[in-house]
């Protein structure tokens, strides 16, 4: 392995040593697909979280939040549920929350404060604690360090997402310690993430056998979520729920990996593949869209131009029809709120090793409304993957988004959600 170069791995959340995990169905879905996850650390673990800024925040969310505060330094893993969101709920909600809790610390024999909980789905339904009762003793005896324990947790973590979403990576830290990085994610509708430091749903999962302080480990988490998932866009809606944790166990040993760039490069490297999953994942979706952008004068404008296309409505119903739309694009940049001269904009599209100029000096290319337009139209149908470059002048400045296109499929999904 070349030093400070993650390497991709096949593994999720149990890739690392000294992690086991495990999901079941306890009947909260009607679908009665696997709806119980946990994820336990075999030692104390540092624990990081970043939550949703929305001002209606889910009960685990509140609690969680609060837990991390309390108990940086001891957490020992986390328990999700799927189906019900428990936002909306009130107090009672968060009394639900702390009864999971305590009934899942309770049966993997955890003292009080050790596990985290976040949980996905409807807004508005309670969590049906006794059926969570019912089914933690099966969530217990299944937990397993292997592939599979972590792919049994990440499918149970799912709502409307048509795939499980896992990366992981090991990487060498400078002072030699080789250490493993794993993840798990899920999120397909209501996916705009807004997440801040102790600030359909987006949830994330990352846990690392790296020795790192609570400083530390919140000290990469923020930036890399904030380069990664807070540049994701699937509809444009930030949820009552969206939540990542990190927990660090130390299992690997070495030096303290807080301020090694390849640490750092790790959790970036599974955060970005968790994120461009559920792009590629959302509702209905048919193409990933991926927007870079250069020539910025500063990154918070490279980053606004990047996420305006991204979520831009008439861009993604565009990409839906195959339809190279310039005007649509040079539309989202304009408002942004980047600063940039029109007369500049350069946008192209990449894909199977070339790159198809759009807009050229700030005018569509020659062609584009009849024969060129045609082509591109062509090659678009034939794309699950959509790359844009735009270039928006002479800045230093870059930044790149994620997204899909919009098609009937999400309209569908949503129009029929509690139905």
């Amino acid at each position: 392995m070349s030093a400070g170069r993650p390497v991709p791995q096949d593994g999720g959340v149990t890739f690392p040593t000294g992690y086991r995990a495990s999901g079941v169905a306890a009947g909260i879905k009607r679908s009665h697909r696997p709806d119980l996850a946990l994820l336990v650390s075999d030692t104390p673990a540092t624990a990081a979280g970043l939550f949703t800024t929305n001002r209606v925040r889910a009960a685990p969310v509140v609690l969680s939040e609060e837990l991390l505060r309390g108990n940086p330094t001891g957490a020992r893993g986390v328990v999700v549920v799927s189906g019900v969101a428990n936002a909306l709920t009130g107090p009672e909600g968060y009394q639900d929350s702390q009864e999971v809790i305590r009934l899942a610390e309770n049966a993997v024999g955890l003292p009080p404060r050790s596990l985290l909980h976040a949980a996905t789905g409807m807004i508005g339904p309670r969590i049906p604690v006794p059926l969570v009762q019912g089914h933690l003793g099966q969530a217990v005896a299944d937990l397993s360090a292997d592939r599979a324990g972590a792919s049994r947790a990440a499918a149970a973590i799912l709502t409307t997402d048509t795939a499980t979403k896992e990366a992981a990576v090991s990487v060498r830290l400078a002072d030699g310690t080789k250490v493993r990085v794993g993840g798990m994610a899920k999120g397909s509708g209501m996916i705009a993430p807004s997440l801040g430091p102790p600030h359909a749903t987006t949830l994330a999962f990352v846990t690392t056998d790296a020795v790192v302080s609570p400083q530390g480990l919140r000290g990469v988490l923020w930036p890399e979520a904030d380069r990664t998932f807070n540049m994701l866009s699937v509809d444009g809606d930030t949820s009552t729920n969206d939540t990542i944790l990190a927990l660090a166990n130390g299992r690997a040993g070495g030096a303290p990996a807080d301020e090694d760039p390849a640490f750092r490069a790790a959790v970036g490297h599974v955060l970005e593949s968790l994120a461009r999953a559920i792009a590629r994942d959302g509702e209905g979706a048919t193409k990933l869209l991926t927007v870079r952008v250069s020539g910025a004068r500063e990154e918070a404008e490279a980053r606004s131009a990047a996420k305006a296309v991204a979520r831009s409505v008439l861009v993604k119903t565009a990409l839906f029809g195959a339809d190279p739309n310039v005007g649509r694009i040079a539309c989202a940049l304009g408002y942004s709120g980047a600063s940039f001269d029109p007369s500049r904009l350069d946008v192209g599209l990449s894909a199977r090793g070339r790159r198809w100029p759009l807009i050229a000096g700030g005018t569509p290319v020659p062609g584009l409304d009849n024969g060129v337009g045609a082509k591109m139209h062509t090659l678009l149908q034939q794309l699950d993957e959509v790359v844009l470059e735009v270039n928006l002048g002479p800045g230093p400045a870059s930044a790149t988004a994620w997204g899909c296109d919009l098609s009937y499929g999400y309209v569908h999904i949503n129009a029929h959600y509690r139905t």
